[in-house]
């Protein structure tokens, strides 16, 4: 396990077992059986680590899921391409259509969120005597409120919601990183006593230089595309873009996810108008069927490497009580800040109002990767102690909402439509 393509090897090994046990066996959602999955390999491992003497036969294994930072492989080398992917699913008439409910539920409902999340948190951490800080207490609620737009398009598309409901929900997803990592940013920069540091300033800077970072390259590689009509070198074209796009993102200060969410609205708008106008371009859909597999194995790889993230998560105390809390607080947040964004838009898909649409993004509202990446990407510049309550937290909300509200999803939407038919809701 010394190796990356040793460690590599063990990852492609347990996605490919538990996918086949879940096609034959278990028949749900493949991203959260992957998750459950690896999550009792996960607890196996953190329980034979306690258990077995110091020099056991895996530990080189438990150190290498160590040494391979589930941080640094999404935030540098899986996320830009699952983003580019995700956005490239939302239409641009879809995008224009909900424009109003999304930015205010990728801006206002983040904001209200983690603000929100972070006071509650401020209460039981002075109540228990966490150790955790005012400060802290908000950066964890930075880390939390940002829906996952990886867990958004990979669960949500299949559990048949109305497409006006879907592509609020993933335009949301897709958006409001920008708003969670700016929140991040600075809440960092406030602990650590950084001068100037300024919401709105890291905000317009992660936004408007995401934005023409991923408009400009897109606008210029779209006239190569157009060089071509080999879809092989399509796809050579959108890698060099996606990555070009969060290359210079991160070497400037703005938010990538946000620029390869431009850049994947920008190619799939483009495509689809190129292939309108060359009904020949690609008859066996070699660019889709690309980014349709690359999707799909880096999302694999990456629902079992958190289910395996469980060994760093076991050192707390009162964990139970704890993530009890997580959860309520988590649920209650998020209800508040998207219950007052539908209020503030007033514009809902589909003839919901506020209450039963509230319910459901509430519901839908999961988290994944993205969350993890953050909280474990604190342990730079937080105290231990502080560091590991925050990832506990952070872990233990990415299991519920990803495994309880992902598959809860479903007979919600059916319960809400029951309880509140169309012309009510």
């Amino acid at each position: 396990m010394s190796s990356f393509l040793g460690f590599f090897v063990f990852i492609l090994l347990l996605v490919v077992i538990f996918v086949m046990i879940n096609e034959k066996l278990v028949k749900i959602t493949s991203e959260i059986a992957l998750l459950i999955f690896s999550l009792i390999i996960g607890v196996a491992l953190a329980i034979f680590r306690m258990v077995a003497p110091e020099n056991n036969p895996v530990e080189p294994l438990i150190k290498a899921i160590a040494e391979f930072r589930i941080d640094k492989v999404l935030l540098e080398v899986l996320l830009c391409f699952m983003m580019f992917n995700g956005a490239s699913e939302l239409k641009l008439g879809a995008l224009i259509k909900n424009f109003k409910p999304i930015c205010m539920l990728a801006f206002l409902t983040t904001v209200l969120s983690s603000a929100l999340y972070g006071l509650l948190f401020w209460g039981l951490a002075s109540i228990m005597g966490l150790g955790i800080g005012f400060e802290l207490c908000f950066l964890l609620g930075a880390i939390i409120s940002p829906t996952d737009p990886i867990a958004a398009t990979g669960i949500l598309n299949k559990m048949g919601l109305p497409k006006n409901v879907t592509a609020i929900m993933e335009g949301e997803s897709l958006f409001n990183d920008g708003t969670g990592v700016a929140l991040f940013i600075f809440l960092k920069d406030l602990y650590l006593d950084t001068p100037g540091s300024n919401f709105f300033l890291v905000m317009g800077r992660e936004l408007f230089g995401a934005i023409l970072v991923g408009f400009v390259i897109s606008f210029v590689l779209s006239f190569v595309i157009k060089a071509t009509d080999d879809p092989k070198k399509h796809i050579l074209i959108s890698l060099l873009a996606v990555s070009s796009c969060y290359f210079l993102c991160e070497l400037f200060g703005f938010s990538g996810c946000i620029a390869c969410v431009v850049c994947g609205i920008y190619f799939s708008t483009f495509m689809d108008r190129l292939r309108a106008k060359k009904k020949d371009l690609d008859p066996n859909d070699y660019y889709k069927d690309f980014w349709t597999i690359v999707d799909t194995i880096l999302n694999d790889i990456l629902y079992v490497m958190i289910g395996l993230s469980f060994i760093f998560v076991t050192r707390i105390n009162l964990f139970i009580i704890v993530a009890i809390a997580a959860i309520v607080f988590n649920l209650a947040s998020r209800f508040a800040g998207v219950y007052v964004s539908m209020l503030a838009t007033r514009q809902f898909p589909d003839g919901y109002r506020t209450t039963p649409f509230t319910l459901l993004m509430t519901v839908s509202g999961l988290k994944g990767g993205l969350c993890l990446a953050l909280a474990m990407s604190a342990s730079e510049f937080l105290p231990e102690h502080a560091y590991t309550v925050i990832l506990f937290i952070t872990y233990v909300t990415i299991l519920f909402t990803t495994i309880v509200q992902g598959l809860s999803v479903g007979p919600v939407y059916k319960w809400i439509k029951k309880k509140w038919p169309r012309q009510e809701c």
